[in-house]
Protein backbone atom coordinates (compact mmCIF):
# COMPACT_ATOMS: atom_id res chain seq x y z
CA UNK A 1 0.00 0.00 0.00
CA UNK A 2 1.34 3.87 -1.17
CA UNK A 3 2.27 5.78 2.02
CA UNK A 4 0.35 8.70 2.47
CA UNK A 5 3.21 11.07 1.17
CA UNK A 6 3.62 9.32 -2.15
CA UNK A 7 -0.24 9.44 -3.00
CA UNK A 8 0.19 13.20 -1.93
CA UNK A 9 3.78 13.65 -4.49
CA UNK A 10 1.38 11.79 -7.49
CA UNK A 11 -1.63 14.08 -6.66
CA UNK A 12 0.45 17.12 -7.24
CA UNK A 13 2.65 15.95 -9.91
CA UNK A 14 -0.51 14.69 -11.65
CA UNK A 15 -2.21 18.04 -11.23
CA UNK A 16 0.76 19.90 -12.57
CA UNK A 17 1.04 17.81 -15.42
CA UNK A 18 -2.27 18.01 -16.65
CA UNK A 19 -1.73 22.25 -16.57
CA UNK A 20 1.03 22.22 -18.37
CA UNK A 21 -0.05 19.67 -21.03
CA UNK A 22 -3.62 21.40 -21.41
CA UNK A 23 -4.18 23.87 -24.36
CA UNK A 24 -3.12 27.11 -24.27
CA UNK A 25 -6.73 28.26 -24.51
CA UNK A 26 -7.49 26.44 -21.47
CA UNK A 27 -4.12 27.50 -18.92
CA UNK A 28 -5.30 29.67 -16.02
CA UNK A 29 -4.40 33.82 -16.27
CA UNK A 30 -5.76 34.49 -12.93
CA UNK A 31 -4.63 34.06 -9.35
CA UNK A 32 -5.78 32.15 -6.34
CA UNK A 33 -5.88 32.54 -2.55
CA UNK A 34 -2.54 31.45 -1.15
CA UNK A 35 -2.70 28.83 1.38
CA UNK A 36 -0.40 28.92 4.39
CA UNK A 37 -0.64 25.83 5.76
CA UNK A 38 2.12 23.13 5.11
CA UNK A 39 1.60 20.44 2.00
CA UNK A 40 -1.46 22.17 0.84
CA UNK A 41 -1.52 22.47 -3.20
CA UNK A 42 -3.50 25.31 -5.31
CA UNK A 43 -4.13 24.82 -8.76
CA UNK A 44 -5.22 27.21 -11.07
CA UNK A 45 -7.55 25.95 -14.17
CA UNK A 46 -9.53 27.80 -16.25
CA UNK A 47 -12.72 24.72 -17.68
CA UNK A 48 -14.46 25.68 -20.97
CA UNK A 49 -18.24 25.35 -20.26
CA UNK A 50 -19.43 26.86 -23.47
CA UNK A 51 -18.79 27.31 -27.20
CA UNK A 52 -20.43 29.06 -29.13
CA UNK A 53 -20.47 30.08 -33.54
CA UNK A 54 -21.57 33.68 -35.04
CA UNK A 55 -23.79 32.80 -38.76
CA UNK A 56 -20.93 32.76 -41.16
CA UNK A 57 -19.80 35.80 -42.85
CA UNK A 58 -17.59 36.27 -46.08
CA UNK A 59 -14.20 38.45 -45.17
CA UNK A 60 -10.91 38.91 -46.99
CA UNK A 61 -10.72 37.33 -50.41
CA UNK A 62 -13.78 36.07 -52.12
CA UNK A 63 -14.28 32.20 -50.87
CA UNK A 64 -13.13 32.89 -47.65
CA UNK A 65 -15.87 32.48 -45.18
CA UNK A 66 -15.12 32.94 -41.46
CA UNK A 67 -17.37 32.39 -37.69
CA UNK A 68 -16.69 34.63 -34.23
CA UNK A 69 -16.14 31.52 -31.84
CA UNK A 70 -17.27 32.48 -28.41
CA UNK A 71 -15.68 30.24 -25.94
CA UNK A 72 -17.03 30.92 -22.06
CA UNK A 73 -13.89 29.74 -19.15
CA UNK A 74 -14.59 29.31 -15.61
CA UNK A 75 -11.89 29.76 -13.82
CA UNK A 76 -11.31 28.14 -10.90
CA UNK A 77 -8.83 27.62 -7.82
CA UNK A 78 -8.76 24.19 -7.13
CA UNK A 79 -7.15 23.29 -3.90
CA UNK A 80 -5.43 19.87 -2.56
CA UNK A 81 -4.43 18.80 1.15
CA UNK A 82 -1.30 16.91 2.23
CA UNK A 83 -2.15 13.98 1.20
CA UNK A 84 -3.78 15.06 -2.33
CA UNK A 85 -7.43 15.23 -1.50
CA UNK A 86 -9.45 17.47 -3.61
CA UNK A 87 -10.21 20.45 -0.80
CA UNK A 88 -13.96 21.68 -0.54
CA UNK A 89 -11.78 25.22 -0.14
CA UNK A 90 -11.76 25.33 -3.88
CA UNK A 91 -14.00 27.97 -5.58
CA UNK A 92 -14.74 29.51 -8.99
CA UNK A 93 -14.54 33.10 -9.97
CA UNK A 94 -16.79 34.61 -12.53
CA UNK A 95 -16.92 33.19 -15.83
CA UNK A 96 -14.88 35.04 -19.10
CA UNK A 97 -15.12 35.34 -22.51
CA UNK A 98 -12.98 35.03 -24.91
CA UNK A 99 -13.78 35.53 -28.55
CA UNK A 100 -12.02 34.55 -31.67
CA UNK A 101 -12.35 34.36 -36.04
CA UNK A 102 -12.21 31.17 -37.47
CA UNK A 103 -12.01 30.75 -41.02
CA UNK A 104 -14.22 28.03 -42.27
CA UNK A 105 -13.77 28.45 -45.94
CA UNK A 106 -10.81 29.69 -48.15
CA UNK A 107 -10.06 30.18 -51.70
CA UNK A 108 -8.22 27.19 -53.47
CA UNK A 109 -5.71 27.93 -55.86
CA UNK A 110 -8.37 27.10 -58.56
CA UNK A 111 -10.77 30.06 -57.20
CA UNK A 112 -12.84 27.55 -55.73
CA UNK A 113 -13.92 27.65 -51.97
CA UNK A 114 -13.39 24.81 -50.09
CA UNK A 115 -13.65 23.81 -46.55
CA UNK A 116 -10.89 24.28 -43.84
CA UNK A 117 -10.58 21.30 -41.74
CA UNK A 118 -12.58 20.56 -39.26
CA UNK A 119 -15.62 22.39 -41.07
CA UNK A 120 -16.93 19.86 -43.63
CA UNK A 121 -19.84 21.82 -44.70
CA UNK A 122 -20.37 23.41 -47.93
CA UNK A 123 -18.25 26.09 -49.06
CA UNK A 124 -19.52 29.24 -49.47
CA UNK A 125 -21.78 28.27 -46.83
CA UNK A 126 -25.68 27.82 -46.50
Amino acid sequence: MASRESVGLAAAWLASAVALLAPAATRAQHACDPIAEPGWRVLATNEIVGTTDSAPYPAGSPGDWFVDRTTTLLPLCNYFTPVGSYSLRSYSLDPTQRTERVAICRTSAQGESVAVAPYAGPCPPR
